[in-house]
């Protein structure tokens, strides 16, 4: 954290100060962590639902988690955020948020390695991201990177996901009927 003869940042009749004097910007965001916790929550189930109606270009993009689709662990996992700030328990929304970055890390890499890119899921990974930034704390930086590295390996052995648009994830094996007769059609598309 920064100390008050660190940085100090003067206006005409008002003095703020960046660091751990009374008044200060980052004291005012510490108190107020876990409102600010439970309202990025909201936001992010907002993206999740907005992304869940949309029809639009992520539609093509899925994933799931022991068969559970990731838009229902994403709500689940917010409130669960949200749970934990109202409890205000530190040390496990650390370790939950830092879980979160972890596997909001594979989720982008994933992302690049397939060219495809869902604004919603970045947002979304955005809120995590930010959310852990304004929780974490010197003390737990070993866990957060323990929980963290942990989460990115294991999510990697059971996350089942593809980037390719539903209606080609399907095989379809077109049939005329369901008569006792063979149709075979030839053609020369190309």
């Amino acid at each position: 954290m920064l100390e008050e003869k660190d940085v100090c940042c003067s206006g005409n009749a008002n003095t703020f100060v960046l660091g751990r004097a009374d008044g200060s910007i980052l004291q005012r965001i510490s108190s107020r962590k876990y409102a600010l916790n439970i309202v990025l929550a909201l936001i992010a189930v907002g993206i999740e639902v907005y992304y869940s109606i949309c029809g639009g270009a992520c539609s093509y993009l899925s994933g799931n988690l022991f068969e559970i689709d990731l838009k229902y662990i994403g709500i689940a996992f917010m409130a669960l955020v949200v749970l934990l700030s109202i409890l205000k328990k530190d040390f496990l929304l650390v370790v939950a948020l830092s879980t979160g970055v972890g596997i909001e890390a594979y989720l982008v890499g994933f992302q690049i390695w397939y060219g495809t890119y869902c604004p919603y899921c970045l947002a979304f990974g955005g809120v995590v991201v930010i959310m852990f930034l304004l929780n974490i704390r010197k003390t737990l930086l070993k866990t957060a990177a323990i929980s963290a590295i942990s989460a990115l390996i294991l999510f990697s052995i059971f996350f089942k996901g593809s980037a390719t648009p539903v209606y080609a994830a399907e095989t379809l094996v077109p049939s005329f009927g369901t008569g006792s007769v063979n149709v075979r059609l030839y053609t020369d598309y190309r």
